[in-house]
């Protein structure tokens, strides 16, 4: 295979004052076609398939469905889902499993304003989960106590709608370690994408090289939950890992990739020249003088046919035999 130039990589990071996490990443040198190439395909990973953690299930104190109201709350419950919703929580996948819950409680016990906001959601069962913008507003009230909510988070990726949201707490309605003593769970539409805009550019350099060749710069914009360039190597791990499995056909399951079965007459060891079998000189030219070039040809004789031949002794015969029956034949008995 002809080896590629080197590329060169630069990574330019910059962080706006909105707390969007935005990094330019330039991949210098590639060949023609290689930066759409890259570019389409990263894209399309970075805004499906990148892991992060989203609300899927809310309860309130004293709420039994979606459509209610709450005494002495401004806001009703489908506006504070809603605004539940724009909440975004950074955390450690290392940390979270798959298969794991956090649960976010609304901590209100020091809180003597009216205006709740995204500053009093706290992480109670993994510090390590934090809220990214404290802006946020959830709800006007007029008491601290008139609301009393939880929230529970899962890692996923792309979206998942509020239905499928249902079907999976009840599944797992019994793991949800939850304080709230009346109120149902809620199921809330999840939005796992981090990525809130990638955008890429190629263009042609002026090199030496006699071959047109290309840059790429790739811009990724995150809501602050991931650094773009951990949201980078992710995609590039989701799209190495399918590689790996076109990659290697060979070592795929049995069972998903069998082998065309060929009939015995057709296998190559029928048809090998005699001058692939290692035999001697003596035995080799007596073969040939009789027009026996194939190893089939040979099997073809009889013991009392092979002996006849000129020039072909005892010593020699026994040599033709063994390799015959090495390749699993052996001479025609008289009268078949």
């Amino acid at each position: 295979m002809e080896k590629m130039r080197k590329l060169d990589y630069l990574e330019i990071p910059s962080i706006r004052e909105t707390n969007d996490y935005e990094t330019t990443f330039s991949l210098k040198n590639l060949e023609r076609g290689f930066g759409n190439t890259l570019g389409v395909a990263l894209r399309r990973v970075l805004l499906s398939s990148v892991t992060s953690l989203a609300p899927f299930a809310v309860r309130i104190e004293g709420v039994e469905h979606e459509f209610g109201v709450i005494k002495d709350v401004k806001e009703d419950i489908p506006q504070i889902l809603m605004n539940l919703r724009n909440v975004r929580f950074n955390y450690n996948p290392e940390i979270i499993q798959e298969d794991e819950f956090v649960k976010v409680v609304l901590n209100t016990e020091d809180f003597t304003g009216t205006t709740i906001t995204s500053r009093q959601l706290e992480a109670v069962d993994n510090p390590t989960v934090e809220v990214t913008d404290h802006s946020i507003h959830i709800a006007e009230v007029s008491s601290p106590e008139a609301l009393k909510l939880e929230i529970f988070l899962r890692s996923g990726r792309g979206y998942v709608s509020f239905e499928e949201n249902k079907k999976f707490i009840d599944k797992h309605i019994t793991e949800l370690n939850s304080h709230i003593k009346k109120g149902q769970f809620i199921a809330v539409d999840s939005n796992f994408s981090p990525i809130k805009k990638v955008k890429y550019e190629v263009s042609e350099l002026n090199s030496s090289s006699p071959k047109i060749e290309e840059a790429l710069d790739f811009t990724i914009t995150t809501d602050g939950t991931i650094k773009a360039k951990d949201a980078l190597k992710e995609a590039c791990e989701i799209l190495i890992a399918h590689f790996k499995v076109i990659g290697a056909v060979e070592n795929m399951n049995i069972e998903l990739f069998k082998e065309e079965e060929k009939p015995k007459e057709d296998d190559k060891d029928d048809d090998i020249n005699i001058n692939q079998l290692n035999l001697s000189v003596r035995s080799l030219n007596a073969l040939k003088r009789i027009g026996k070039t194939k190893l089939s040809e040979v099997a073809q004789l009889t013991y009392e046919q092979l002996e006849a031949t000129k020039n072909l002794g005892k010593k020699s015969l026994d040599e033709i035999v063994e390799k015959l029956n090495e390749y699993g034949y052996k001479l025609r008995e008289e009268g078949e």
